[in-house]
């Protein structure tokens, strides 16, 4: 996207950047920015990690909450690592997500096992997950050859009383380091898989999208990495930007502002 030449389509975040936290409150203007891009007819889609709602319901809360959206327009980590998993034939899971979901899993032909043999242990936010049921895990990856499939690699998230709770990337983390002769696997962000999945269904080249978040370690390299143009608001996570100082200066955010409300609107379609 050349300076100053208005996006063709963007792909944005959820959690942080239109609701504060799993409250699913609207943060301060989000809701007549995203009205008018909706109305200036130019692609777009939501881009989540988020893996504590079906995405029925993610939708559903966000119309509530006073967003124009369908589920159409969300890409979204679950249905992804559904999909991935399905067409691998992996039926037998440990879930170590949330309890909420688990139906979902069964629903979409899932077998969910906590003892006994399983073909991948699958990781999302689960803010009650115990050192015993990651114990659980051990034998499916050491000695089972199961995949370790991690739905996101966020280290934290915010909560419903907007407190960080350690995210499904801190585990991973401590799995993978177990070893195992499976695959470990990242479906959501920030891995390459969810953005170019979401590029796809907007139609745009990476080149000509832009790309918001309050993640820019997480969310925001990837994205940068494969040519878009990147916003980072400081209405979510990180309340100012020293987080950038974790980055190399060639992976900072090519934009920074308090929140979507004060990102330039976007330009009607001829």
């Amino acid at each position: 996207m050349k300076k100053h030449e208005p996006p063709k389509g963007y792909l944005i975040d959820i959690e942080g950047v239109l609701v504060r936290d799993k409250r699913y409150q609207p943060i301060a203007g989000a809701v007549d920015w995203f009205t008018a891009l909706r109305d200036s007819g130019r692609p777009f889609c939501l881009v989540s990690n988020n893996t504590t709602h079906r995405p029925d319901d993610l939708i559903g809360d966000l119309v509530a909450a006073g967003f124009p959206v369908t589920v159409d327009q969300l890409v979204g980590t679950l249905d992804l690592s559904r999909r991935w998993l399905q067409e691998r034939g992996k039926k037998r899971l440990l879930w170590l997500g949330t309890a909420d979901l688990a139906e979902y899993w069964r629903q979409a032909g899932f077998e969910l096992v906590t003892n006994g043999p399983c073909e991948a242990v699958v990781l999302g936010v689960n803010q009650g997950l115990t050192v015993a049921e990651l114990d659980q895990a051990l034998p499916a990856l050491l000695d089972q050859g199961a995949d370790l499939v991690c739905l996101h690699r966020n280290a934290f998230y915010l909560d419903g009383q907007g407190v960080r709770r350690l995210g499904p990337g801190a585990w991973a983390g401590a799995l993978a380091a177990v070893g195992g002769t499976g695959r470990v696997i990242t479906v959501g962000k920030p891995s390459q898989k969810i953005y170019n999945e979401a590029l796809k269904r907007i139609g745009v080249a990476a080149g000509e999208a832009l790309f918001i978040s309050d993640d820019p370690v997480n969310d925001l390299v990837t994205a940068r990495q494969l040519g878009m143009t990147t916003a980072f608001v400081l209405s979510g996570k990180h309340s100012d930007h020293a987080v950038l100082g974790s980055l190399p200066e060639e992976d900072w955010p090519h934009i920074v502002c308090n929140s979507l409300g004060d990102l330039e609107r976007p330009v009607p379609l001829a």
